[in-house]
């Protein structure tokens, strides 16, 4: 008997994997939150299709401990959560790893606690593929992010425009999270730590990242050594494997536009082990690893980054031109590419023909050009 009770429960489990439900969100559960408590404690997604998610039930969202899925439909672009100055999108209280928040964009978090997401007690969920901007917080500091005694792990995120007192962009307090491939800038503060606040206790490890123009310091420590940064573009610097200085040239960051611009010196310059293997997109679901050819790989630290493809700092990889030599589209490098690189002989356009990304045209530019000359490959 006790044999028959044993393999039944095993069944019972294998169903319970095997079967896990998607409930969908607006068609067949008004709310976020409605699809939230309806989901079993284990296993299961809540789609959530495209539209912008405000009211009771569309914010201060709670897993309850249970390990979900909550994701887009259509990626953040396409679904938004705003919060309307009355809370945050999700707050997590002890939640697993197992907890994932995928693809939304995260507005106006305000009032209490406030902040974009809130995590507290041994919460160590999963963010990944969010756009969590304009929030502000009503605690001591977190505008983006807040963290108490919380391990997520937040990959390909962009955090900007959020004010805190202290980490405007993210507040940790006895926290450990891994943060990789995203951006963290424009946020604001009234104390410290414009774009991370770390208080006594946390110890964020942060790879493959771009931190610029944050009000106050990128990255405030309490202790010294605390944060464990390689392979991120700091502005002022910090001390690590693979990490830069240098301007990232953003598309558009004025209008929210955090494309990496022709020329940046955050592609092919991150940590390819810093992803793991089932990441192989980046914020806009386009793909990662993708080489850009007019750019030499690692070039702050050759050989250290991995085997091409490397890697692109930041959430949104640059989406390379097959043949950046081509200055004027006819499939062949010749005799008008080269005018064309003359003619701008000692400037800076921030791309082709600056293939080296020196923000100069020169003669390294001119043999690049020459060592492709021909056809297209």
């Amino acid at each position: 008997m006790m044999r028959q009770i044993q393999m039944f429960a095993l069944v019972l489990g294998t169903v319970s994997v095997a079967g896990a439900a998607t409930l969908r969100v607006p068609s067949e559960y008004p709310t976020i939150q409605a699809a939230m408590t309806a989901a079993s404690p284990s296993g299961d997604t809540v789609l959530v299709a495209d539209g912008t998610y405000t009211g009771v039930g569309n914010f201060n969202l709670l897993f309850n401990m249970k390990s979900l899925i909550v994701r887009s439909e259509n990626g953040p672009g396409q679904c938004i959560i705003d919060c309307a100055g009355l809370g945050s999108a999700f707050t997590f209280f002890g939640e697993p790893a197992a907890s994932v928040v995928d693809g939304f964009t995260i507005i106006n978090g305000g009032g209490s606690p406030g902040p974009g997401i809130y995590m507290y007690y041994n919460s160590n969920p999963s963010i990944s593929n969010c756009i969590i901007r304009d929030n502000t917080s009503g605690q001591e500091g977190g505008g983006g992010i807040y963290c108490a005694l919380a391990n997520p792990t937040i990959t390909n995120c962009t955090i900007t425009g959020n004010w805190g007192a202290a980490g405007g962009g993210v507040y940790l307090q006895m926290s450990s999270p891994t943060i990789r491939n995203c951006v963290i800038a424009g946020n604001t503060v009234s104390t410290l730590g414009g774009g991370i606040y770390c208080d006594t206790g946390s110890t964020p490890t942060i790879v493959n990242t771009i931190l610029w123009a944050n009000g106050a310091q990128e990255i405030y420590v309490e202790v010294p050594g605390a944060a464990g940064v390689s392979f991120s573009n700091i502005q002022g610097g910090w001390p690590g494997a693979g990490n830069i200085n240098a301007a990232p040239l953003f598309a558009d960051p004025a209008n929210g536009d955090w494309h990496l611009g022709p020329g940046s010196p955050a592609i092919d310059a991150g940590d390819n082990t810093a992803l793991p293997a089932q990441v192989t997109t980046d914020l806009d679901g386009n793909p990662r690893f993708v080489d850009d050819l007019a750019t030499p790989d690692c070039p702050q630290a050759p050989g250290s980054c991995g085997t091409a493809p490397i890697v692109d700092m930041g959430p949104l990889e640059f989406q390379a031109v097959a043949c950046p030599w081509d200055l004027d589209g006819d499939g062949e490098i010749g005799i008008t590419d080269f005018l064309t690189l003359l003619g701008l002989w000692g400037t800076a356009p921030g791309g082709p023909p600056d293939f080296d990304g020196d923000l100069e045209v020169g003669i390294t530019d001119f043999l690049e050009l020459l060592a492709h000359w021909g056809p297209c490959p």
